[in-house]
């Protein structure tokens, strides 16, 4: 009898130990799924504000989902056909622009990004707010992260 109880606990310790390290491998594949996607989110942004830099309208329609809806740091809002035709205009221009702070939260398919953004540049012949703070969505669609939305807020002296 004791025989069966030694044997039944070795059992139990056995597959205790093997399922925590079936959990502990799933977590450690999210966290490294979720820091790769973070990762490409952050390299995707970057690429918007080089194209925006540069008035890159063919990597900005790319990046740019179709039904993208921006407010802008003066409380413009703009759809991506806006956007579009203003950087082609050079209605709207950015000689720099830096972020800091920055946190990317994904949801599946989602992900938010916040930080802060200081911008030096022009929107229909006035200077754009230079320090911002940040909200933009993204989605994963047809193998990249599209910027879906954005919200910049004016930081003002406290």
């Amino acid at each position: 009898m004791e025989g069966l109880v030694i044997r039944t606990s070795i059992i139990a310790a056995l597959l205790l130990s093997t399922v925590l390290t079936g959990i502990a491998q799933q977590q450690s594949v999210r966290t490294r799924d979720a820091t790769s996607t973070e990762q490409a989110v952050q390299q995707q942004d970057q690429e918007r504000i080089r194209a925006q830099i540069t008035a890159d309208t063919i990597a900005l329609r790319r990046i740019y989902a179709d039904d993208f809806l921006g407010i802008g740091p003066t409380g413009v809002v703009r759809n991506k056909t806006e956007v579009i035709a203003d950087f082609t205009a050079h209605t709207l221009t950015y000689q720099s622009i830096t972020t800091a702070e920055v946190r990317v939260r994904v949801y599946g398919n989602t992900a938010v990004e916040t930080g802060r953004s200081t911008m030096v540049g022009q929107d229909r012949g006035k200077a754009v707010p230079r320090e911002n703070r940040f909200t933009r969505v993204w989605t994963m669609a047809d193998g990249r992260w599209q910027l879906v939305a954005n919200h910049y807020s004016p930081m003002t002296p406290q």
